[in-house]
């Protein structure tokens, strides 16, 4: 059993939206991001406090159904999970303004195109970004497309798995080789001299 207590499937792998340099940065810094698949089944939405040496998420009972804002420094975020082969399995949270609203523009392709997929995740594919003035400033939003749906890979099943095959799609089976001659046999005492 189980009982998920770490906060990106035990990698220690995240990604970040950074509105400020326009960047994708991850634990080894500045990255681009590739194609990846986005685990909605297991998106969370919650309130989210994130400030010097603090990061805390409260997730909410049902996603989207925000409950009281514990303080008036918790802002409404997100805990999503993406994995390409590349990068692994790795945690994308944010309470920004720009990254909730590439968040809810994603969630709404994958919604519009979830029955036609049953059983399947989307793979997204970064866009660019687009600026959006917000109160008396702007941010940049983070622009995602469904590009196709596959099969969860097992590096998204519990326990997660390597998945050498395809940057996506669980390993195929790989037939064994029939030997080619039969081995010579041998006695005991020979195998050992």
């Amino acid at each position: 059993m189980n009982l998920n207590l770490s906060n990106s499937g035990g990698s220690g792998n995240y990604i970040r939206f950074s509105p400020q340099s326009n960047a994708w940065t991850n634990q080894d810094g500045e990255f681009t991001f590739e194609k990846s698949v986005f685990d909605y089944e297991n998106l969370e939405t919650g309130w989210m406090l994130i400030a010097t040496g603090i990061f805390e998420f409260l997730p909410d009972g049902n996603l989207g159904q925000k409950g009281a804002q514990p303080s008036a420094e918790h802002k409404r975020g997100f805990r999503a999970t993406f994995y390409n082969k590349t990068m692994g399995v790795a945690e994308f949270s944010a309470n920004g303004a720009g990254a909730n609203m590439g968040l809810e523009a994603l969630w709404k392709q994958v919604q519009a195109q979830q029955s036609a997929n049953p059983s399947k995740l989307p793979v997204v594919e970064y866009k660019g970004s687009r600026p959006e003035k917000v109160g008396k400033g702007t941010t940049r939003v983070p622009l995602f497309e469904v590009v196709s749906w596959v099969a969860r890979p097992a590096a998204l099943q519990d326990g997660g798995a390597d998945d050498s095959a395809s940057p996506f799609d669980a390993p195929k089976p790989v037939a064994k080789p029939a030997p080619s001659k039969p081995a010579p046999s041998q006695s005991d005492d020979e195998m050992f001299s």
